[in-house]
C-alpha cells in the first residue's frame, strides 16, 4: 500500500462519471469537508488483499502516526529551540567556540498545525503495481471505520468514479508525506522471558545469573577462558567498535579471495578466483555430505510474484529488509531463503507416508536481504549471500527428534571437515527441554566442552528446539554458523496471528497410513551457515588464535595447496617439470619464478599460509627429489616456534601420498593455469 498525505484547508470531491463496471454506491455526489483536513490517497497493491483488514488496519496506524507528527510539530520546535538558546548561551559566555545559531520559526501559525478530520481517498496514481481484485475497494471504507472507533471523524472518497477535487494545501512543515505500507503478518504476541544456564561437558547444569543492570555474573565453575569470552559475547552488549575493522577483512582482501564492490550495493560482494575456489569447493563438500546423508536436490527460482496468497502468506511475516524487480506490469520479491517456494513445492504434492523423513536440500546460490547499513560487516553479515539450506518433512514429533539427532552429526562432522571449532547454543520451551532433556544433554557431553541453554516458558516463535553452532572472532564476538530448527507451527491444524485470523502455515500435508490427514513437522537446517560466514569464521578463527595455533586453511580446501621455490634458475626447468605433475593429479600448485631470494619466497609462502612448500636446490635437482615444508595448519607452534615440519630430499611420491591423505573423501579443483606461476599470474588489486 502506499498512501499520499496532504494537509489541507478543507476539501471538495466532485462525482462526474462511472470508471469501473461496479463502484461503490456514491448518492449525494459531493464531498465537501471544512476545517483542517488530513486527505489519505491510498493505493491499494497486488499483495494487500490477502487481507483487506490487516492492510486497513496497518494504513490507519499510518494515518494516526501522521497526525501526531503533525500535532507535536511546534511543541518539537519548541524544544529545538530551547536546545539553541542553551548553545547561543554557552558561546556568548565563552564556554565553547563557534557562532551563534539562528531560531527556528514556523511556516504557519501554531493552529494550523491541528487535524479536524481525515478523508481516505483511493487514488491508482502511486503505484503500477495495483491490486485488480474485487476486495481492493474495502480498503479505505475499512480505514475510515477503524479511525472513527478511534474517536477521530473520518469518511472516505468512494471506489470507481471519476471526479474532480479541490484541496488547499496548507503548506507548512509537515503538510505534505508519504508512507510506503508492506503487509506484515505477525503472529500472536509472546512475552520472551528467558533463563539461561550452562550445560558442562559433564552434563551439569548451572544457572545463569544477572546483575540489577541485568548484566551477565561470570562463572566460577567454567575455567574456560574462551567458553567464558563467548558468554560475555551471548549474553552481554551485541555492540560492535565500528571504528575497528574485523580481522578478517584485511586478509579476505590481500589473498585476493572476495572483495567489496562500490559499483554494487553495499553487502554484495565480488569474489576473485582464489575465493570463487574455496566458495565451490564447499559448496562440493556440502552438496556430496547432503547426498550420502539421503536428501533430494531442488533449486528454485530466486524471485517469486506476491499474486500467489500462499506464499503472500509466508513472506508477509518477513515484510522488512526486501528486495523488489520490476518485470514489466509485475513485481518479484527476492529471495533471502529458499523456504517459500520450496514449501509451495510441498503444498503441491502428492506428499505419501513412506516419503518421511523427507529432505530437501538447495544449494542458494543468491539470497538477498536488505539489512541496516550499519548492520553491514563484512562476510559476517551481507545482503547477498550464499546459503546451503536443508529441509526436512517428518511426520510426527518422535521421527523428528530421530533425525534432529542425526542432523547434528552431520552439521557436527561437516564443521570438523571444515577446520572449525564452534560453541553450542540450544534454545527450546522449558516443557520440550524438560521431556528431552536426557538426549540433548547427551548431545552436548559429546562436544567435550560446556554449551548454552536457553528456556523459555512459552513459544514464542515456530519452534520448540533450535541448536546453532557459533564461533568468535578475534574481536570476541560470536556468531551463527550451523543452525537447526524443529518447526511445530507447520504442523499446527491453524495458528493465530494478532488480528485473530486462523490460517494453516504452509497447507503442506499428507494423508497418513490411518487415512487421517495431517501436517508434518519441518526441521530447518542450515548444515554450515552462509557460504561467507564460514569463511567468515576459518579467517576470524585463525587470527584469533594465531599466538598459539598456526594460521591456515585445511589443505583441501586451501586454494594453493602447493608452493614450488628453487634456490636458483639452473632449477625452473625441473621445477616446472614438478608443477604440471602436481596439477596434473589435480592438486593446485603454483611456481614462485620470481627472482627474488629463497627467503624472501619462504616468507611469502608463509604470509599466504600455503600448506605444503617445496623448495629445489642444486641437490634436489640431482637426486631427482624434493625438500618439503608442511606447514602445521591449525596445531600448536613447534618447540622452537616453528610454523612447519621439514623432509628433505624426499621423492615427489612423498609429496602427492601426504596431498592424497590429506584430500581423501573431500572434492577436488583445478587451478586456473594462469595462477600456476608468478610470472604469468593475475593480480586483482592494484
Amino acid at each position: 500500500m502506499k498512501i499520499l498525505l496532504i494537509h489541507s484547508d478543507g476539501v471538495e470531491v466532485v462525482k462526474n462519471k462511472e470508471a469501473t463496471s461496479k463502484p461503490q454506491e456514491f448518492p449525494q455526489g459531493v464531498i465537501k469537508m471544512e476545517g483542517l483536513i488530513l486527505i489519505a490517497y491510498v493505493s491499494v497493491e497486488d499483495q494487500d488483499t490477502y487481507d483487506t483488514s490487516l492492510i486497513a488496519r496497518q494504513g490507519a496506524g499510518v494515518i494516526e502516526d501522521a497526525i501526531i507528527q503533525i500535532t507535536n510539530f511546534p511543541e518539537k520546535i519548541r524544544e529545538k529551540n530551547e536546545e539553541i538558546r542553551e548553545y547561543n548561551k554557552k558561546v556568548q559566555n565563552g564556554k565553547i567556540k563557534g557562532s551563534e545559531r539562528n531560531l527556528v520559526e514556523l511556516i504557519k501559525d501554531r493552529s494550523m498545525y491541528h487535524v479536524d478530520k481525515i478523508l481516505v481517498y483511493p487514488w491508482a496514481h502511486l503505484s503500477k503495481f495495483l491490486s485488480n481484485e474485487e476486495n481492493a475497494m474495502e480498503v479505505c471504507p475499512k480505514i475510515a471505520d477503524l479511525l472513527e472507533e478511534k474517536g477521530i471523524e473520518a469518511r472516505f472518497s468512494p471506489f470507481g468514479w471519476y471526479k474532480s477535487f479541490k484541496i488547499n494545501c496548507i503548506g507548512h512543515e509537515v503538510a505534505e508525506m508519504y508512507r510506503d505500507v508492506k503487509l506484515a503478518i505477525k503472529p500472536e504476541e509472546q512475552v520472551k522471558n528467558s533463563i539461561f544456564k550452562v550445560i558442562t561437558d559433564k552434563g551439569k547444569e548451572i544457572d545463569i545469573e544477572f546483575d540489577e543492570e541485568h548484566k551477565f555474573l561470570p562463572l566460577k565453575e567454567i575455567k574456560d577462558e574462551d567458553f567464558n569470552l563467548f558468554l560475555k559475547s551471548e549474553l552481554g552488549s551485541r555492540k560492535i567498535d565500528k571504528a575497528v575493522e574485523p580481522a578478517h577483512i584485511k586478509v579476505m582482501k590481500e589473498f585476493e579471495l572476495v572483495d567489496f564492490d562500490q559499483n554494487s550495493d553495499k553487502g554484495n560482494l565480488l569474489w576473485y578466483s582464489k575465493g570463487v575456489i574455496m566458495k565451490n569447493l564447499i559448496r562440493n563438500l556440502v552438496e556430496d555430505r547432503i547426498i550420502d546423508y539421503g536428501a533430494i536436490l531442488i533449486d528454485t527460482p530466486i524471485m517469486y510474484t506476491v499474486k500467489n496468497k500462499k506464499l503472500t502468506a509466508q513472506t508477509a511475516r518477513f515484510p522488512a529488509r526486501s528486495y523488489w524487480v520490476e518485470s514489466g506490469k509485475d513485481r518479484f520479491l527476492l529471495r533471502y531463503a529458499s523456504d517459500f517456494l520450496l514449501f509451495y513445492l510441498f503444498s503441491q504434492m502428492n506428499l505419501k507416508p513412506q516419503y518421511f523423513p523427507l529432505r530437501a536440500y538447495e544449494y542458494e546460490q543468491y539470497d538477498f536481504r536488505r539489512e541496516q547499513e550499519g548492520e553491514l560487516s563484512g562476510l559476517r553479515r551481507l545482503r547477498g549471500f550464499i546459503m546451503p539450506d536443508m529441509h526436512t518433512l517428518c511426520k510426527d514429533m518422535n521421527s523428528s527428534i530421530a533425525e534432529f539427532k542425526k542432523q547434528y552429526e552431520l552439521i557436527k562432522s561437516l564443521e570438523k571437515d571444515l577446520g572449525i571449532e564452534s560453541y553450542v547454543i540450544f534454545r527450546a520451551t522449558k516443557e520440550f527441554y524438560e521431556k528431552n532433556k536426557d538426549w540433548i544433554i547427551d548431545l552436548i557431553k559429546t562436544e567435550k566442552r560446556p554449551a548454552l541453554l536457553e528456556l523459555w516458558e512459552e513459544r514464542y516463535y515456530y519452534y520448540v528446539l533450535k541448536f546453532e553452532r557459533n564461533v568468535l572472532s578475534a574481536q570476541n564476538r560470536s556468531a551463527t554458523l550451523a543452525t537447526n530448527q524443529i518447526d511445530v507451527e507447520s504442523s499446527l491444524e491453524f495458528m493465530r496471528d494478532n488480528d485473530g485470523v486462523e490460517r494453516q502455515k504452509y497447507n503442506i500435508f499428507f494423508t497418513d497410513t490411518d487415512g487421517h490427514i495431517k501436517h508434518p513437522i519441518i526441521l530447518h537446517n542450515s548444515p554450515t551457515g552462509g557460504l561467507e560466514r564460514v569463511l567468515w569464521g576459518l579467517i576470524e578463527s585463525a587470527i584469533r588464535n594465531k599466538q598459539k595455533i598456526v594460521p591456515g586453511f585445511r589443505t583441501w580446501l586451501s586454494p594453493i595447496q602447493v608452493r614450488i621455490l628453487t634456490v636458483s634458475d639452473d632449477q625452473n626447468e625441473y621445477a616446472e617439470k614438478i608443477l604440471e605433475i602436481i596439477n596434473g593429479e589435480e592438486f593446485r600448485a603454483d611456481f614462485d619464478d620470481r627472482e627474488e631470494t629463497l627467503g624472501k619466497k619462504i616468507r611469502q609462502s608463509e604470509i599466504e599460509w600455503i600448506p605444503y612448500t617445496i623448495i629445489i636446490g642444486k641437490k634436489e635437482q640431482t637426486n631427482n627429489t624434493i625438500s618439503i615444508r608442511k606447514r602445521l595448519i591449525n596445531k600448536p607452534f613447534g618447540s622452537k616456534n616453528q610454523t612447519c615440519e621439514q623432509y628433505s630430499d624426499k621423492g615427489l611420491d612423498t609429496l602427492l601420498d601426504m596431498l592424497e591423505e590429506d584430500s581423501r573423501g573431500f572434492p577436488r579443483y583445478k587451478l586456473p593455469k594462469p595462477f600456476r606461476k608468478y610470472s604469468t599470474k593475475i593480480f586483482f588489486r592494484k
